[in-house]
């Protein structure tokens, strides 16, 4: 415990279930305190120090509640480094695996080398992951402790966002290695887990009600078993409390732009790219078509997707396409999360505090990014335009998450403030030093145990941006974002893929390529 309570040895007569509390929320303050420079590093386009950070964080990380958290950071980090020009990032060798005997010298495709070490960081993630996940289709015990503290104590189990983009990464890990079955099998993870976040998040809000349930009949206990009867509905429509609550849930979904509920756009054009271009038959071909049907309904406004469905359906016809080039573009980085405090009510818990702060996350929205990439090849000239919002992604898993994340919240804040009050009756008999003692951990208490969970994927783009142009006869494109420009010659294909990342405004652009066909 930090040293300065070591001078009132009368704080401890705060009740037992206080000091425990205490004692259960300090871990989850740390991760709020310490923080990391990982995400201003990366931001600032420094990717051998953004790969010396993360992967030290990837490393103090890995066995404890933020595991998850740090291995999708380090699986897209070193991905990007696998983008970056040869000799800007140091030569790494090829990643020790259970079919390899002993590590190799450093690989001679760097390149190839930092996408399976990114696809290794993936697979620890992913394990975690699935854990987490069959942990809670028997029961989610930790939920109950974070009754009584908040949320960012839990483990970092990962978004419903975070895991379809994890697989997706993989799959154009994948792609990029030419390893097709690999490829295929990602995908299909992808889609899968789109369909389970409609179902998880289901059961997530009916845990949610349970907990306020049972806070209503004073069934939501501390340590000891003690309870007091809390209805967080009402708090929710105090006056104060709701248009609070309002406008920080308007504040976080401002820009939402709808594409279904968890939906990446991006994700299901891969896979309509994949079997539409590399499908084996009939039944892969009209997948292909029916991804990029999918996709022409979410982002109606994409000039290039109409084009794409008229591809799909003939390649579903059995018309292979060919002579294509895509060339997609990560710009900037998605959403950061913030806590703001609001204030609920605590009704008839206590004469003395009308009011008790409770820690709600927020999104925010980073600007610093290249708002479109051009594109010339022979004598077309395009820019290249939005596939997906990662922004809109991350603000519509935020918004279905949002009931859950209040309720709890609300309960957990609500119980500990009975634990203050009960704490402080019981030192209101003591003398001065004693109260003031028993005062200065209840504040400690307070500050401990009232943060959001802030926890968030960071190196993710803002946008997945993309052009389709026709493969020019010299096999030459010129990529132009702000001050950047580069040249790029085509390796041979009958289907290309470019893919550009612009971290920041002032980056440079970071660029490979592959053949799917």
């Amino acid at each position: 415990m930090n040293s300065r309570y070591r001078y009132f040895p009368s704080a401890q007569l705060l009740t037992g279930s206080a000091f425990l509390l205490l004692a259960v929320t300090s871990q989850a303050a740390i991760f709020k305190k310490k923080g990391s420079d990982f995400p201003g590093i990366y931001q600032s386009g420094n990717i051998p120090a953004a790969l010396t950070s993360v992967n030290k964080e990837a490393t103090v990380n890995a066995n404890n509640k933020d595991t998850v958290l740090w291995r999708l950071e380090q699986g897209a980090t070193l991905r990007t480094a696998g983008m970056a020009e040869t000799g800007t990032v140091p030569a790494i060798a090829e990643p020790v695996t259970p079919q390899s005997a002993e590590a190799p010298a450093a690989a001679t495709d760097v390149s190839g080398a930092y996408l399976k070490h990114s696809l290794l960081a993936f697979d620890q993630a992913e394990e975690k992951v699935n854990s987490y996940e069959e942990q809670a289709k028997v029961k989610m015990g930790s939920e109950t402790a974070a009754a009584l503290t908040n949320l960012s104590a839990l483990p970092y189990r990962g978004h419903a966002y975070d895991k379809v983009m994890m697989n997706t990464y993989k799959a154009l890990n994948y792609m990029q290695l030419g390893k097709k079955d690999n490829a295929r099998v990602e995908l299909n993870r992808a889609l899968q887990r789109q369909r389970d976040a409609v179902a998880q998040n289901e059961k997530h809000i009916q845990e949610a009600q349970e907990t306020t349930e049972k806070a209503k009949k004073g069934e939501v206990k501390d340590e000891e078993g003690k309870s007091a009867a809390y209805d967080a509905d009402k708090a929710k429509s105090d006056p104060k409390t709701g248009p609070a609550l309002s406008a920080v849930l308007e504040a976080s979904t401002a820009n939402l732009v709808s594409y279904g509920d968890y939906v990446n756009p991006f994700a299901v054009f891969l896979d309509a790219i994949f079997f539409m271009a590399d499908g084996e038959g009939g039944s892969d071909w009209e997948r292909g078509r029916k991804s990029m049907e999918r996709v022409a309904l979410m982002v109606p406004n994409n000039p290039y997707v109409k084009e794409d469905l008229a591809l799909a359906t003939a390649a579903a016809e059995g018309k292979a396409p060919e002579g294509v080039t895509y060339v997609f573009f990560e710009t900037g980085t998605g959403p950061d999360r913030d806590e703001t405090r609001i204030d609920i009510p605590t009704f008839l818990l206590t004469s003395k505090v009308a009011y008790v702060g409770a820690a709600f996350p927020k999104l925010i929205f980073n600007t610093d990014f290249i708002g479109a990439l051009g594109v010339k090849a022979g004598e077309q000239s395009l820019s290249t335009a939005t596939l997906a919002s990662m922004d809109s992604v991350v603000a519509n898993d935020f918004k279905n998450e949002w009931p859950v994340v209040v309720s709890k919240t609300i309960v957990a804040t609500a119980t500990k403030a009975i634990v203050q009050a009960q704490a402080q009756k019981a030192t209101n008999r003591m003398g001065l030093m004693a109260g003031l003692a028993s005062k200065v951990a209840i504040t400690a208490l307070n500050a401990s145990t009232t943060h959001a969970d802030t926890r968030v994927w960071s190196s993710l783009p803002k946008e997945f941006q993309y052009a389709r142009v026709s493969t020019p006869a010299d096999r030459q494109l010129t990529l132009s974002a702000g001050n950047h420009t580069q040249t790029v010659t085509l390796v041979p294909g009958a289907i290309n893929v470019v893919l550009v990342k612009s971290i920041s405004s002032h980056s440079s652009l970071l660029v490979s390529q592959f053949a799917i066909k």
